[in-house]
This record gives C-alpha cells, sequence and structure tokens, in this order.
C-alpha cells in the first residue's frame, strides 16, 4: 500500500535510462466511478525559466518508486491522451480527491480529504485520511475512513454513509501528548515509591506537616491551571475555527487551477485534458 502524500511533490525523472528531468508530482488523480488512482498530475519546470510548460498526466501502472523519487516508463501510452484511453478514462470526469470536503448522505460536513491510501499495482484505493483542518489534524491527527463508506460523488462533496462520523482521529499531537503525560505520571510514581521506602519515620511525620501547605499550594496551583488550560483551550478553537474558514476559501484554489489548466489545455488543439466536476 502507499499513500498520496508520500508522493506529494516526488522527483519525477524518465527518458531511456531513468535520468531526465521532467518535474514533480503535483495532484493524484482519481477515477469517478470507483474511486481508484489512475494516475498523477505532474508539473514540469518553465523553459528557459521563462515560457510555462504545460503539465502532463502520468498513469498509475507506467512508473515505479525508486529511492523517493519516480522512474517514468518511456512508452507513449504512459502519458496524456493516450494514457487515458489505454486506462479507458473520460479525463474530463477524473477527480482531485485531496482537499475535497466530505459530507454524509443525511447532510453533514464532516471534514475533508487530507489523503488517500491505496494499492500501488493496481490502483485501488483502501482508504481516505479525512481531517477537519490544518490545526485539527495537528492536535488531533487524521480520522481513517474505509472506501467502503464512500457512496459518491456529488456538487463538489464526496458523500459517505453517517457511520464515517464515528471514526476517531489518530496520530496527532494530543494522542502523543497523553502518551507522554501518562508515561512521566508513572516514573512520577515509580519514584515517589521508592523514595517512600527510603525515608524514616522522622521525616514522614515532619513531612505530614508540611505536606498540608503543599496540599494547599497544589490546589491553587491546579486551579490556576485549569483556567489556564480552559482559556488556552479556547484559543485554540478560535484559531481553528479561523483557520477552518481560511481553508474553505481556498477551496477556491481547486477550481482557479482548472481554469487555468483548461485555458492551458485550449491552446493545445491535440490535447483534452481538463477535470471538471463529475456529472451527475
Amino acid at each position: 500500500m502507499r499513500n498520496t502524500k508520500e508522493m506529494r511533490g516526488a522527483r519525477v525523472l524518465g527518458g531511456k535510462y531513468g535520468t531526465r528531468k521532467i518535474g514533480k508530482v503535483q495532484r493524484a488523480i482519481f477515477n469517478p466511478d470507483d474511486f481508484s488512482l489512475v494516475g498523477y498530475l505532474i508539473s514540469r519546470p518553465d523553459l528557459l525559466l521563462m515560457f510555462k510548460r504545460d503539465d502532463v498526466f502520468l498513469a498509475y501502472d507506467a512508473f515505479r518508486v525508486v529511492d523517493g523519487r519516480i522512474v517514468a516508463a518511456i512508452d507513449r501510452d504512459a502519458w496524456d491522451e493516450p494514457a487515458c484511453k489505454r486506462l479507458g478514462l473520460d479525463w474530463e470526469s477524473c477527480l482531485i480527491l485531496e482537499g475535497m470536503p466530505i459530507k454524509t448522505s443525511e447532510g453533514d460536513d464532516i471534514g475533508r480529504v487530507d489523503s488517500v491510501t491505496y494499492d500501488e499495482r493496481t490502483g485501488t484505493t483502501e482508504s481516505l485520511e479525512m481531517t477537519d483542518g490544518m490545526t485539527a489534524k495537528a492536535l488531533l491527527g487524521v480520522s481513517v475512513v474505509p472506501i467502503e463508506y464512500v457512496i459518491g460523488y456529488q456538487d463538489g462533496y464526496l458523500i459517505v454513509q453517517p457511520k464515517a462520523m464515528k471514526m476517531n482521529p489518530e496520530g496527532g499531537l494530543a494522542a502523543k501528548a497523553g502518551e507522554g503525560v501518562a508515561l512521566a505520571s508513572k516514573n512520577v510514581s515509580d519514584m515517589g515509591a521508592k523514595a517512600a521506602d527510603v525515608v524514616g519515620a522522622a521525616v514522614v511525620k515532619a513531612g505530614k506537616a508540611a505536606g498540608s501547605r503543599v496540599g494547599q499550594l497544589s490546589r491553587t496551583t491546579g486551579e490556576k491551571a485549569e483556567k489556564a488550560g480552559a482559556a488556552a483551550g479556547k484559543a485554540v478553537d478560535k484559531g481553528a475555527v479561523a483557520l477552518g474558514k481560511q481553508l474553505r476559501k481556498s477551496k477556491g484554489m481547486f477550481s482557479a487551477f482548472k481554469e487555468e489548466y483548461n485555458k492551458e489545455a485550449k491552446r493545445d488543439t491535440n490535447k483534452d485534458t481538463k477535470i471538471t466536476k463529475k456529472k451527475t
């Protein structure tokens, strides 16, 4: 299995010896019928650093990954329109899943697609990684949604079954912090137990007197920490909401990308490489 986030920005090489620099991975492209990966859109460097060159499509079965780089096949039907024809694709119906908002069949907005895990031999999608935004991803991680939960695509949304809402996020800083706190608490507890074995009866007696004072300080400190934690939590929530709004605004990035790509495609009448929404 491979995840699309591993491929983002990967360098693409080609030619007879697999050493010619072609470009970098820009987008993962998916089949609208079964949401399987069909290939990647490769951005090429400007010619002479002045003239913009069209992006090219590379089929999923026409390359291998070597040391984090993509080495493309030299076959003609590995690229662009010949590749689409060989795979039986309608290019205009293909989808860019990463960044796509997700909604349940009951109409609940539950996040967006962060990345996709797929079988690199067949292109079959295994699962989607879903997040509520960059802040939520960092704090909580991503929720893994099995492809079986996906119902279809409609009006710019990926439609999933309501049970996808119950998938718990994994791999975030909060989970890692929780593990660290648990480990630290255990270490402190172990140290306290060992210290108690060493301390004599006289010290224990004296400690009781000091303990009452420590207890008062602990309660005071605990209350302050709790208030500070609540304030910090509210700040994070506000930040997450603000960032979420910004991410929603950035969804125009995909339409802007398509518009720009369409303009470039119209200049070359021998190609039809527009990406549009699936017709429903």
